[in-house]
C-alpha cells in the first residue's frame, strides 16, 4: 500500500492512515485538517477544504481509515495530503503490519547501520546428523546427483527430519531414518557424524537443512511458501479497482551462514502481481478482441489447470473446444483433458456447454511452433507492460508502493520474521530485530574525502564536479572523432554533435580531429562497405535506429547496431552507439564523451590513494550455458591499482573444446606478462574479482604462481541476494551513507554498499539501497580493506559521472568484455586495450 514518499503533487492517491491528532486551519477555506500517519509510521497533515467530498465528515481521532482518491500536495519538499470532489473514507481496522510493529525494534539502536540479516539464536558451529549411502538394486534412469535430489526429496516428505543431499548418492539428516525407498534404491551404511561450518562442502549441507527448517516455520494459513526465495502472502495488499489484477507482499529469504557457525536468514521485500481474471473476462471487460493481445504473455491460470506454464498469445485457432484436432489423434482437447485429468470433471463439463474457440499458444520464444489452449484456463501474465496497457492505474500504485524506502522495507520484513514459528529439528528461531554492528559484524565507514584525481592532479569526491572544475586526469595521445550517421537524420545529427563536442571543451579534452560520413540505411553487406571506408579514427560515434523500429522489426532494412560493433571491432575502432530517438535526449551527451574519451585511450579519472599494497585487479567473469551447466568462456578485465583499465581478454569455447580452470589460468598468465612488458617487473600484489560464485578450483587457479613471490587474493562479489542497508535515525531506518561495509567476525565475509547517501535520500523515492556480497576464497589481505577496494573501484566506472555504479569496474567491464565477444563485437582470444564494450 502506497505511502508517504508515494505522493507526488495534485496527483490522486489511495492510502492507509491513522488520525493522530486535530490541526488548526491556517485558512478560511480549509474544513478540517488533521495530522495521520501511514503505515510505514510516517506523519504529516491530512487537508479536507470546504469544496471537498467529506468535508463535514466525522473523523475519530486513533481511528485507522482507507482513504480513495486524496490529492497530493508537495511544498517545499514537504508531502502531504489534500482531500478532492471523490475522496472517500472507509473505517478500518488497523493493519496489520500495524499490530505486528507495535513490538518491533526493541532492541534497535538509533545511529547505528543495519543489515536486512536476522540473527538465529542457535549457533551452527557444528550440528550432528545422519549420513546414509543410496545403493541401487538394479537400474535406473536418471542420473546419480538427479536420482539423490528426487530420494531427498521424497524422504522429506516421510519423515519430520531435516534431509539434504550430501553428494551423489549421499543423503545426511537431523533424525535417524527407517524408511523403504522407491524400486530399485535402498538406504544403506548409516553413520552418525557431525557438520561443521568450517568445512564449504558441509557448510552448504547445513545451510540447506536450514532452509528447509526455515520453510517449515512458516505459517501456512497467512503465507503459501513454495520455495524460501518465493513466499506469497495470501491476502493482497493492493487491489486494482478494476479487478484485473492484485498485488501482493512477497518475501525471498535466504540462510546466510559463516565458517563461524554464525547463521542468519536474509529478507526481501517485495510485491508480486497476479492476474485476478482469465483471458476471457478480460477481453469482456476491457471491451477489446482477443487479437488485440496477440504477442501478450499468459499463463495457466493455478486455480483451474493442474501443469503450470508460460507462454505468448498468437490469436485465436481456427477450432472450438469440443471440436477433433488432427494434432491430437482427431480427439477433441475436451476429450483430451478429460483422459489425462488436466481439469475438474464439473469445469470440464461447463467448458463443453460453453464450447469456447481455442487460442493459439506459442510456448518456446525460439520456436514459432503453437498449442491449442482455452482462454477460460488462461491469465495474462502480469508483466509491467501489459499491467500499464491494460491496467493503468493499478499500475500506477503497484510501481509506486514496490519502491520501498528504508523505514518501510524494514518494518515489513521485520514483520514477517515475527510470524517465523521456531525452526524444527535443529532447536532455533529467528531474531526479530536486523543485524547491525556486534560480536558478529565489525562496521566501519570508507571515508568520503576527495579521492578521485582529473587534470593537472586536482582532486575531487564526486566525478561530475572534478571533471566540470578540472577537466580530464589524462587526454588521448590521438583523439580522431569520426562520425557514421544515417542521411536520414543527418539534419537532427548537428544538434547532439554540438552539444557533444562542447562537453568534451568543457572537460578539457577537444577531439584533435572530426571527420564525417553518412551512410544508408539498408543491408548488412552496405554498412560493412561504410565501415571499411573509415582508417585513421581512434573512436568512432554511429547513430542506429533503436531494435524495435518497424522498418527493422518488419525486415525493411537490417540492424546496424550488431553490423557496425562486428565490423570496428574487427578494425580495432572503439565505437560509441547513440540511437535515432535519442538525437534530442541531452542527458546521453556525458556518457557518451566520456566513452569516447575512454575508448580512444584517455583517462577521465583515476583513484588518489588505493588502500593497501596491490600492484593491479583481476575482474574475471567465467560463464556457463545454464541448462547444461557447460563452461563457456572466461573474461578477465585488468585494473590497475589507480583503478584504471589496463588490458581484458575474453576466451571462449571452441569447437569440441572443454575447459575450465585452465581457461582462467592461461587469461592470467597472459595479463601477467602484459604488466610486466608495460611495468617492467612482475607484481607482487593482484587481487582477483570474481563475478557471482567461484565455482572453480581455487587450488588449481593459484597453482602456477605458487613458485612466486606474488600474492593473490581471490574474492567472490556477488550482487544478487545480498541484503538491504539503512541506518537508524530518529527512530526510523533512513537511506545510509554509501561506503558502509560490515566484516563478519572470521574475517572472510563482508557487505558494502556501493550507492546511497549523499548521491540520493528518501526524498528521491528511489527506494533502499542493496548490498554487495563479498567472500574472500584466497589471501590475506585484511577484509576491511578488500571491501574499501571494491568501493572506489565502483567509483571507477567511466560512464557513470552522475552516480556511483554498484559494481566494481573489475567485474562491470569482464561482463560487458564477455557479452561484446559472446555477440562477436570483439576479437576473441585477443588482448584488448582501452574499453571499447563500454
Amino acid at each position: 500500500m502506497s505511502t508517504q514518499p508515494d505522493i507526488e503533487d495534485n496527483e490522486r492517491i489511495d492510502m492507509r492512515v491513522q488520525v493522530m491528532a486535530e490541526l488548526d486551519c491556517p485558512s478560511e477555506k480549509m474544513a478540517q485538517r488533521f495530522e495521520v500517519r501511514d503505515t510505514a509510521g510516517n506523519k504529516f497533515p491530512l487537508t479536507i477544504w470546504k469544496n471537498n467530498a467529506l468535508s463535514d465528515f466525522d473523523w475519530e481521532l486513533e481511528q485507522w481509515y482507507k482513504l480513495d482518491n486524496a490529492r497530493g500536495n508537495v511544498f517545499q519538499g514537504e508531502k502531504s495530503l489534500n482531500g478532492s470532489s471523490r475522496l472517500r473514507a472507509t473505517p478500518i481496522d488497523p493493519p496489520r503490519e500495524i499490530a505486528q510493529n507495535k513490538q518491533l525494534f526493541e532492541t534497535v539502536e538509533d545511529g547505528l547501520p543495519y543489515l536486512s540479516l536476522y540473527p538465529l539464536d542457535s549457533d551452527f558451529a557444528e550440528l550432528s546428523v545422519y549420513k546414509y549411502q543410496i545403493q541401487a538394486e538394479g537400474t535406473f534412469d536418471n542420473s546419480p546427483m538427479d536420482a539423490t535430489y528426487d530420494l531427498a526429496s521424497y524422504l522429506r516428505k516421510c519423515t519430520d527430519s531435516l534431509v539434504t543431499h550430501a553428494g551423489a548418492l549421499n543423503i545426511v539428516s537431523t533424525g535417524r531414518l527407517n524408511f523403504e525407498l522407491p524400486d530399485p534404491f535402498v538406504l544403506a551404511e548409516e553413520q552418525q557424524t557431525t557438520l561443521r561450518a568450517s568445512e564449504r562442502t558441509e557448510n552448504n549441507q547445513i545451510e540447506r537443512l536450514l532452509k528447509h527448517a526455515l520453510k517449515r516455520a512458516v505459517d501456512g494459513d497467512s503465507y503459501e511458501a513454495q520455495q524460501i526465495n518465493r513466499i506469497l502472502e495470501r491476502d493482497p495488499d493492493i487491489v486494482g479497482s478494476d479487478s484485473l489484477f492484485e498485488a501482493c507482499l512477497a518475501y525471498e529469504a535466504r540462510i546466510e551462514l559463516f565458517p563461524s557457525g554464525d547463521a542468519f536468514v536474509g529478507v526481501e521485500v517485495r510485491y508480486h502481481t497476479r492476474s485476478q481474471v482469465t483471458v476471457d473476462e478480460y477481453v469482456d471487460q476491457v471491451d477489446a478482441d482477443i487479437e488485440d493481445f496477440v504477442d501478450t504473455s499468459v499463463e495457466h491460470d493455478p486455480e483451474t489447470y493442474d501443469v503450470p506454464g508460460s507462454g505468448t498469445l498468437k490469436g485465436f485457432a481456427d477450432a472450438h473446444f469440443t471440436d477433433p484436432l488432427q494434432e491430437l489423434g482427431n480427439q477433441s482437447l475436451a476429450d483430451w483433458y478429460e483422459q489425462r485429468g488436466r481439469i475438474s470433471e464439473d469445469l470440464a463439463n461447463e467448458l463443453r456447454d460453453v464450447d469456447p474457440k481455442l487460442v493459439e499458444v506459442c510456448y518456446d520464444p525460439d520456436d514459432d511452433e503453437t498449442d491449442v489452449h482455452v482462454p477460460h484456463l488462461l491469465r495474462v501474465a502480469p508483466r509491467k507492460e501489459v499491467v500499464k496497457a491494460v491496467s493503468p492505474r493499478f499500475h500506477q500504485e503497484w510501481d509506486r508502493s514496490a519502491k520501498m524506502l528504508p523505514n518501510e522495507r524494514f518494518r515489513k520484513a521485520t514483520a514477517f520474521v515475527q510470524e517465523l514459528d521456531a525452526l524444527p529439528e535443529v532447536d532455533a528461531r529467528v531474531e526479530p530485530n536486523p543485524a547491525g554492528p556486534s560480536l558478529s559484524f565489525m562496521s566501519a565507514e570508507v571515508s568520503q574525502s576527495d579521492n578521485l584525481q582529473f587534470g593537472d592532479g586536482r582532486m575531487a569526491g564526486v566525478p561530475r564536479r572534478g571533471l566540470q572544475r578540472h577537466g580530464v586526469y589524462e587526454r588521448p595521445s590521438s583523439f580522431h572523432i569520426h562520425y557514421l550517421v544515417p542521411e536520414s537524420v543527418a539534419d537532427e545529427f548537428e544538434t547532439l554533435r554540438d552539444r557533444l563536442e562542447r562537453k568534451l571543451r568543457d572537460i578539457d579534452c577537444p577531439p584533435d580531429k572530426k571527420s564525417y560520413t553518412e551512410y544508408e540505411l539498408g543491408k548488412a553487406i552496405e554498412y560493412n562497405e561504410a565501415a571499411a571506408a573509415i582508417h585513421d579514427a581512434d573512436a568512432a560515434l554511429i547513430v542506429v535506429p533503436s531494435p524495435d523500429a518497424d522498418s527493422i522489426t518488419e525486415g525493411t532494412i537490417d540492424d546496424p547496431y550488431p553490423e557496425f560493433k562486428k565490423a570496428f571491432g574487427k578494425q580495432r575502432i572503439p565505437t560509441q552507439m547513440v540511437r535515432m530517438t535519442n538525437l534530442d535526449n541531452k542527458w546521453v551527451t556525458d556518457n557518451t564523451a566520456l566513452g569516447l574519451v575512454a575508448g580512444a585511450g584517455g583517462v577521465p579519472w583515476r583513484v588518489g590513494e588505493m588502500p593497501g599494497d596491490v600492484d593491479c585487479f583481476v575482474g574475471l567473469d567465467a560463464t556457463r550455458d545454464p541448462a547444461s551447466g557447460q563452461f563457456l568462456g572466461a573474461s578477465a578485465n585488468v585494473v590497475l591499482a589507480d583503478g584504471t583499465v589496463f588490458v581484458s581478454k575474453t576466451q571462449s569455447l571452441q569447437s569440441g573444446e572443454t575447459f575450465d580452470e585452465d581457461a582462467i589460468v592461461d587469461v592470467l598468465k597472459d595479463i601477467h606478462r602484459e604488466f610486466v612488458r608495460s611495468e617492467g617487473r612482475s607484481p607482487e600484489s593482484i587481487v582477483i574479482h570474481r563475478d557471482g560464485r567461484l565455482f572453480e578450483d581455487v587450488g588449481k587457479i593459484l597453482e602456477p604462481f605458487a613458485e612466486t613471490e606474488i600474492d593473490i587474493d581471490i574474492l567472490d562479489i556477488r550482487k544478487s541476494g545480498a541484503p538491504r542497508a539503512a541506518v537508524r535515525e530518529d527512530g526510523d531506518f533512513k537511506i545510509d551513507n554509501k561506503g558502509r561495509l560490515f566484516v563478519a567476525k572470521h574475517g572472510d565475509y563482508g557487505f558494502l554498499t556501493t550507492t546511497g547517501r549523499p548521491e540520493f535520500d528518501e526524498s528521491d523515492g528511489l527506494g533502499t539501497p542493496r548490498a554487495l556480497r563479498v567472500v574472500r576464497r584466497a589471501g590475506d589481505t585484511p577484509m576491511p580493506t578488500l571491501l574499501k577496494q571494491v568501493y572506489w573501484l565502483s567509483e571507477s566506472h567511466i560512464g557513470s559521472a552522475q552516480r556511483s555504479t554498484r559494481l566494481p569496474v573489475t567485474t562491470y567491464y569482464a561482463d560487458r568484455c564477455a557479452d561484446h565477444a559472446r555477440r562477436g563485437f570483439l576479437l576473441n582470444g585477443e588482448l584488448i586495450r582501452g574499453v571499447p564494450y563500454v
